[in-house]
């Protein structure tokens, strides 16, 4: 697969996850404790976090042996991605699986924070390892030897 090709999948991801944050915004602004809709609430939470889940796994995959051979900062990038990035990640998991099971509660636990932290994470992801400048198909790699 091509850089573009994976710089292309992966902002697809993102875009769709988008979409997902601002239905959960939706459902968080129109909840109620009985409100007929509150399985739908919790179903979409479940589809967010898998959908989430099963992005950052093949994100994780496609980027891990190509990100540090892109460019002089490749190392570093990866270095971020495999550490810095991951931790990210399970703090994300952590915050999706810890909100509460009722609407109101769900509503008052800070649901528009959750969803910006989730939309910088992406942001953070694309400036650092999608931008144009970073997955390229016209690869440069520098030479090692002094030059």
């Amino acid at each position: 697969m091509k850089p573009s090709e994976i710089r292309g999948e992966l902002l697809k991801e993102h875009a769709q996850i988008r979409m997902m944050l601002d239905v959960t915004l939706t459902f968080a602004g129109g909840s109620h404790v009985d409100a007929p809709g509150c399985d739908d609430l919790r179903e979409h939470l479940i589809r967010l976090t898998d959908a989430i889940r099963m992005h950052n796994l093949r994100e994780e995959a496609l980027l891990r042996d190509l990100i540090p051979s892109v460019d002089a900062w490749g190392p570093a990038r990866a270095a971020i991605m495999m550490e810095v990035h991951i931790q990210e990640h399970d703090r994300l998991y952590a915050a999706l699986l810890g909100i509460p099971c009722t609407p109101v509660e769900f509503a008052s636990a800070g649901v528009a924070a959750l969803v910006d932290l989730i939309g910088e994470h992406m942001d953070r992801e694309e400036a650092t390892f999608l931008g144009e400048d970073v997955l390229r198909d016209d690869l440069v790699v520098a030479n090692q030897f002094g030059g």
